[in-house]
């Protein structure tokens, strides 16, 4: 009886390589395979060790419970903030000084103003004129950015530069 392999056409020889270049790709995958499954039931059993159904679940319960204790401390910091916010945005934060002679060569410079605004740009203008004789001091609002009254050379300085001043340096 002749072998149904002869009659492919082919070489048996041939198939019987290929089959067995087959069967090597298929051991080496296996092994890999094995490698990788072992990697993962050491992963599994260092997580499961020491643990039963339980105590995973007295687990879950704490992660639950922090959960909860978190997003609670986490609106109430939502709250403090917009609270710091609104207070910010009236507290006079931006500023700015000139000391000047007034009356040139008389008293030194002794004579100043200071601009305090808040984020509006909501506030005063506090200047002192000095001098060896008498000393004025004046105070003029502001109202967005500006005054109502005429300000002077250097009040207007000072406007300017408060209104430039940016808390975050």
């Amino acid at each position: 009886m002749k072998s149904k392999l002869f009659e492919l056409g082919m070489d048996p020889i041939y198939l019987i390589i290929i089959i067995g270049v087959l069967a090597m790709a298929a051991f080496v995958i296996g092994i890999i395979a094995l490698r990788y499954y072992k990697k993962i039931w050491l992963r599994y059993d260092r997580f499961m060790r020491g643990k039963n159904a339980e105590t995973l679940e007295e687990v879950l319960h704490q992660i639950l419970a922090d959960n909860e204790m978190f997003t609670k401390r986490q609106n109430e910091m939502i709250v403090m903030i917009e609270q710091l916010t609104k207070k910010h945005q009236i507290s006079l934060s931006k500023h700015a000084l000139l000391k000047y002679n007034a009356f040139g060569d008389v008293g030194g410079k002794l004579s100043f103003s200071l601009c305090m605004l808040d984020t509006n740009h909501d506030g005063f203008i506090l200047t002192s004129m000095t001098s060896n004789g008498p000393s004025y001091i004046y105070l003029k609002e502001i109202f967005q950015g500006s005054s109502y009254v005429g300000l002077s050379n250097e009040e207007t300085q000072v406007l300017e530069e408060a209104k430039e001043y940016d808390i975050i340096q």
